[in-house]
């Protein structure tokens, strides 16, 4: 494939973000948007060693035992594990450009250290100022989402969250899947995402009249998930306890609701929660940070109801997908008895949340049909123990080697990028080189956004967050 043809392929699907059409590529390049890619593909009917993905126009064409006879298509041929990408349903990335935050007590609930001044100045007080007037949004977007990225998160949420809902820079439409702004998969336009990211269902964070309205999109289908913060406190704080009543009042406690948090649900409340449908989504280190505690996710399993994995905010939780699981597999071993195994903790990051988000027919597992929104890590051998899923619980950042959306080499090894013909820049990630598609990046190269970033940081008081902690 010509670097040229794969440029013009990296503009059509992110910059645009228009998958196009069979008849369009062929009237192009009958090989320009094909693409062969040979790894050990992690699925959920098992291991597929040493196998074919035949990509085309973005999406996964067939999976094959043996190479595909398509004699000039461009192939990689690896020995990774091959995941489908991580999907965040919890984020906050406006926020994660700052470093951590670390306060001097616990918490009942979130409304006490969202009324803390030492949280204002600390971070909502130079959050405001740093995007006063929408200023620096696309360097804070591309510097974020490459902090998601290099995690193997390929979709995420966060950006929307407050009512009513704004229309962003098209800088929003590069790198990973913005699900409650734009993921590409309903048109060119923002505006058309069936996802709704809310902050709480209290007055102060959801007015009645934005309460109806989502009433009636999760009522008439036209909303696939609402993901909102409930129950962010310990059970013994009555403020949080209330919420999910609340929430229930007012139509919102549905088989299309995801519940943040739910640190403060009693076990009968979970099992209310699973009479109606709904999941959780599961933030443990930001919990024990701010609260000491977290979600009763043994009660929430005994129960039935469905779990997914989500680092919060780089502030209180983690840097990414990747260490979030590694953090909850801590928990899981240390606090739970192991409950959940490696592979189900995976999941909870990957084909869980795409089915919770009813995505499931576009992302979330490696299958015909499915967008080629993956990541490929290698194993070190000293760590290789059969199990797959360990190659995350067990492994490090540092071990991805690609990623790729829709079908697009974004972030990994160089060379292995630079075999798919792809235009880099360099990047260090805990002390590991790494690079970036230079033509993939939303608001241009990734070190000038990283060094405007350290100045306005500067300006506001404060510094920029690492791209990731190491060492973790």
């Amino acid at each position: 494939m010509p670097t040229m043809a794969f440029r013009r392929i990296a503009s059509i699907l992110l910059c645009s973000t228009v998958l196009i059409s069979t008849a369009q590529a062929q009237a192009v390049d009958p090989l320009a948007n094909r693409l062969l890619v040979r790894g050990n593909l992690v699925t959920p009917d098992g291991l597929i060693a040493n196998a074919w993905l035949d990509i085309l126009n973005g999406r996964i064409e067939h999976i094959e035992r043996e190479r595909p006879n398509l004699p000039g298509v461009l192939a990689l041929e690896t020995n990774d594990l091959i995941f489908p990408g991580f999907i965040d349903l919890h984020n906050h990335p406006g926020f994660n450009v700052f470093p951590r935050w670390t306060p001097a007590q616990k918490f009942p609930n979130r409304y006490a250290w969202r009324s803390l001044d030492a949280y204002r100045a600390a971070l909502e007080n130079r959050q405001h100022a740093l995007t006063a007037g929408g200023a620096n949004f696309c360097d804070i977007d591309e510097y974020v989402e490459v902090k998601a990225l290099i995690g193997g998160a390929t979709s995420m949420i966060g950006f929307s969250g407050r009512e009513p809902a704004r229309v962003l820079p098209d800088c929003i439409k590069g790198l990973v899947r913005n699900l409650d702004v734009f993921t590409g998969f309903y048109g060119t336009d923002q505006g058309h995402e069936r996802i709704v990211n809310s902050i709480g269902v209290l007055p102060l964070d959801m007015d009645s009249n934005a309460a109806a309205r989502i009433a009636r999109g999760l009522a008439d289908g036209s909303i696939d998930l609402l993901a909102i913060h409930v129950a962010e406190g310990l059970p013994t704080d009555a403020e949080s306890a209330q919420e999910l009543d609340m929430l229930e009042a007012r139509g919102l406690l549905t088989a299309r609701t995801a519940l943040i948090h739910s640190v403060g649900l009693s076990p009968s409340q979970l099992a209310r929660v699973h009479r109606a449908g709904a999941s959780i989504v599961w933030s443990p280190r930001s919990n024990f940070e701010l609260y000491g505690a977290t979600a009763n996710v043994a009660a929430a399993f005994r129960e039935g109801v469905t779990i997914s994995i989500a680092p919060d905010w780089s502030p209180s939780g983690s840097d990414n997908m990747f260490d979030e699981i590694k953090y909850a597999d801590r928990v899981n071993r240390e606090k739970l008895d192991g409950l959940f195994s490696s592979r189900q903790l995976v999941e909870m990051a990957s084909t869980v949340p795409a089915r919770v988000a009813r995505i499931d027919d576009k992302v979330g597992r490696l299958a015909p049909g499915m967008l080629a929104d993956l990541f490929m890590i290698h194993v070190d051998e000293h760590a290789a123990t059969g199990d797959p899923y360990q190659a995350i619980t067990a492994g490090n950042i540092t071990n991805i080697d690609l990623v790729m959306i829709g079908g697009v080499p974004l972030y990994g090894d160089a060379t292995l990028l630079h075999q798919l013909n792809v235009k880099t820049e360099p990047l260090t990630v805990c002390g590991v080189t790494r690079a970036l598609n230079t033509d993939a990046m939303p608001n241009g190269p990734f070190a000038l956004v990283e060094a405007r970033l350290k100045e306005t940081m500067k300006a506001v008081g404060s510094e920029l967050a690492p791209l990731a902690e190491c060492g973790q």
